[in-house]
């Protein structure tokens, strides 16, 4: 299969689709797995996936104990040690070094620890055992559970949670690296399923899975990474024959319950109306700007176009009205400040030389003041020099 990006799906006329699951794999000449060679194949295609908007239920990881063997104490640690706010140290951060080094992937956290029991060393008298209760957490980048022998080569410093409080060190930590209950995942319903889609073979998806919605003109308008396993499936309320499946796993990125009101204004297809992304709170335009990076259409120079600073209330509504400016409706003319380059250099419809009216000006400089790469200088300055010196005129109202 192409880029499933770029194809335009379908599916039975009877049957809504607004859904499509793909899987990337490795595949080479002949069918025969080749690494850095990559193909899709289609899962399946939906009418509906409930629950991709829901919200997870924060994490409730339970409390343990663990033993920091050999410590040499410091700060709030040994103030704790001492009895002092009944043992309560607060977040301790157990940053992990080999051969001097920092190694994040291994460090962890320890959130709300409390020492519950202490004792000289087992090894060096003039040391302490040191047995905390505290709720763990694990880098956001695991390397997993360390061999033996790394691990013996470990240093372990102590400190407050962003590593600025020394709190001391400590030889060893065994149960650090303990298995741990995985993150809550998601249980998605997909809607509306062929029952010979490839997803009800069943099994963990250990490839990257792309969730992409399309619109109504089986457009992909974004998409989600995910890896999912089936857990059932009964007949679907969409039509005979058809299932609605249900999955857990984890989905990146796994879209706010506010942007469902997005995609939905999307689904419709490319907006007509200008300003339709007002209606929508700053927070949300970054995902607005990722609906706008399609079909820009041929480069294309010359003519006037008007900019309303009133409608700039932070950075990512500058680049919105931006791109509704130079390209129209549901226009895109960059997310950020590499991306404008990007836009300029052309490719994304408007290049310059062109006019630029930035009528209320003053109104965006306010909006976006210290929002820029210089603290000293508005975004939206930054973003004028940047227009002007690729040629394009702004005038400033």
């Amino acid at each position: 299969m192409n880029n499933p990006w770029h194809e335009r799906w379908n599916r039975r006329r009877d049957v809504p689709l607004r859904y499509v699951l793909v899987e990337e794999r490795d595949h080479g000449e002949d069918g025969r797995d080749a690494p850095y060679s990559f193909g899709y194949a289609l899962l399946a295609k939906c009418a509906e996936v409930e629950g991709l908007f829901a919200e997870l239920p924060p994490p409730t990881a339970p409390r343990e104990q663990l033993t920091l063997f050999s410590c040499a104490p410091s700060g709030r640690l040994r103030a704790a040690v001492a009895g002092a706010d009944r043992g309560r140290v607060g977040d301790l951060r157990i940053g992990v070094t080999l051969r001097g080094l920092p190694v994040d992937g291994w460090t962890h956290g320890l959130s709300d620890a409390v020492v519950v029991a202490h004792r000289p060393g087992s090894e060096d008298p003039s040391r302490i055992d040191i047995t905390v209760e505290a709720t763990v957490r694990t880098p956001d980048l695991s390397f997993g559970r360390p061999p033996d022998e790394l691990r013996r080569q470990f240093g372990f410093e102590l400190s407050g949670a962003e590593g600025e409080d020394p709190y001391g060190s400590c030889a060893a930590a065994p149960r650090l690296f303990a298995t741990r209950k995985a993150p809550e995942q998601a249980v998605l319903r997909l809607l509306g399923v062929d029952p010979d889609s490839p997803l009800l073979a069943g099994g963990d998806r250990s490839t990257p899975t792309d969730i992409l919605a399309v619109d109504r003109t089986g457009r992909v308008m974004t998409g989600r990474d995910a890896h999912l396993r089936v857990i059932g499936a009964k007949p679907s309320a969409f039509g005979s024959g058809l299932l609605d499946v249900e999955v857990a796993g984890r989905v990146e990125d796994k879209p706010l319950p506010a942007l469902e009101a997005v995609w939905a204004l999307w689904r419709e297809g490319r907006p007509a109306e200008p300003h339709q992304w007002t209606r929508f709170p700053d927070e949300l335009l970054a995902e607005w700007l990722w609906l706008t990076e399609k079909d820009a259409g041929p480069d294309r120079k010359g003519g006037r176009h008007h900019l309303d600073g009133r409608l700039v209330t932070g950075w990512y509504a500058l680049h919105c009205a931006l791109g509704e400016a130079v390209n129209g409706p549901g226009g895109y003319y960059g997310r950020c400040w590499n991306s404008l380059f990007d836009c300029l250099s052309g490719g994304y419809g408007a290049v310059p030389p062109f006019t630029l009216v930035w009528h209320h000006f003053p109104v965006a400089r306010r909006a976006l003041a210290g929002a820029g790469p210089a603290d000293d200088v508005s975004y939206a300055e930054e973003v004028v020099d940047r227009l002007r010196a690729f040629g394009v005129t702004v005038e400033l109202r």
